[in-house]
């Protein structure tokens, strides 16, 4: 393939360059893509944004996101098109080997090279790999972050949009998307591997819950997914939706320090043992401060038997006091114990239950919450 690689700068004579934006209007590009950089909720909003934004700032006609993987192949993870199509790769089809020669070639050199439709020693492969049927020129940047490869971005140039390499602000505009870029990429999947990790510490906890206690369980099984549907149905932002559908996991996981006479007594509790019983969301929420990427999930294990009027416990909490996401908690577990029933006490039909929640409201159940999850069922 390097028969075809031009080191940049390359320059196509006969095209028209793009008339950059003065300095100001520059910065607030940047600005406004590190803003949606930042904010982007999971690494494939972050790269279709990026994409869309590197797009119209450069003026170009693609530009593609083409990442090294752990397989050592590389695969395109979001691309964008000047007529407002954004393309994934829905097969998972990674690029062909050819062209990943090439793409590794540039990792090593460490700089941006330009490839020229108009060179005879293309393969047709290789021109339909880099999106070198539809415009004059690609110009391919690695992705690094230190000795981490990334992978790299692939930015179509046309005819009507040609960039001017030689021109100094033009390359340096170019390298600034590029770093950003690649640290925003590298961030998110170290969030991501994180996330995995943490996700494997709820789930660990949460069998070493059904081994004490099997109806736990199964219950915060079926919690979870309710109180996840909920909380999309509520709009809550993907962080929330994630907190609250780990902690339904976890919400009972302090019974692990409650002793088994009390945990599968199969009757009604005593007042001194209730007493003991109400303390698990306390024991819970010690358990997830204690461990890291878990500590957000406190507040709600904390308080997922408060009330809106005060009446629950352990704090005694009232109204906006209790966080969003454990009033949701409350209202599901309410309506999962109702219907799932329990040793000491036969399950009640859906519709008994639902009732029970919507008298409820504006007492001890959050109206809002309670009309979603009504919603949810129906």
């Amino acid at each position: 393939m390097s028969h075809f690689i031009y080191n940049a700068p390359y320059y196509n004579a006969g095209a028209k360059p793009t008339q950059l934006r003065n300095p100001r209007e520059n910065l607030l590009d940047l600005s406004d893509l590190s803003r949606f950089l930042l904010g982007a909720d999971t690494p494939q909003e972050l790269m279709e944004d990026a994409t869309r934004h590197i797009v119209d700032i450069l003026g170009v006609d693609f530009c593609k996101i083409i990442l090294l993987e752990s397989n050592q192949h590389f695969y395109t993870r979001a691309a964008y098109y000047r007529n407002y199509i954004v393309v994934r790769n829905q097969a998972n089809l990674p690029e062909s080997k050819a062209v990943e020669k090439l793409f590794i070639d540039i990792l090593d050199a460490g700089t941006f090279f330009t490839v020229n439709a108009s060179d005879k020693g293309l393969t047709v492969e290789e021109r339909f790999a880099l999106g070198l049927n539809s415009v004059s020129r690609v110009c391919i940047l690695p992705m690094c972050v230190e000795l981490n490869r990334i992978g790299v971005m692939v930015i179509g140039d046309g005819l009507g949009y040609t960039l001017d390499l030689q021109r100094e602000d033009t390359r340096y505009l170019i390298d600034l998307i590029t770093d950003q870029l690649s640290n925003a990429i590298y961030r998110s999947r170290i969030n991501q591997q994180l996330e995995n990790f943490s996700l494997e510490s709820v789930l660990a906890l949460s069998r070493t819950l059904e081994t004490r206690d099997i109806n736990s369980g199964n219950h915060s099984k079926g919690m979870a997914e309710l109180s996840e549907k909920v909380a999309i149905r509520m709009k809550c932002n993907t962080k929330e939706v994630r907190e609250i559908c780990w902690a339904s996991l976890l919400h009972d996981i302090g019974k692990i320090g409650i002793e088994d006479r009390i945990l599968r007594k199969p009757g009604p509790l005593d007042d001194a043992e209730w007493e003991r019983m109400k303390t698990h969301p306390l024991i819970g929420a010690q358990i997830v401060k204690g461990i890291s990427g878990l500590e957000s999930l406190a507040p709600l294990i904390e308080s997922h038997h408060e009330r809106l009027d005060g009446s629950g416990y352990p704090n005694h909490l009232k109204g906006d006091e209790i966080p969003l996401g454990a009033r949701i908690l409350a209202v599901v577990d309410s309506y999962c114990a109702m219907t799932e029933g329990r040793i000491y006490r036969p399950a009640i039909p859906h519709e008994e239950a639902i009732e029970i929640l919507i008298k409820g409201r504006n007492t001890v159940f959050d109206p809002e919450v309670v009309n979603a999850l009504v919603e949810v069922l129906s």
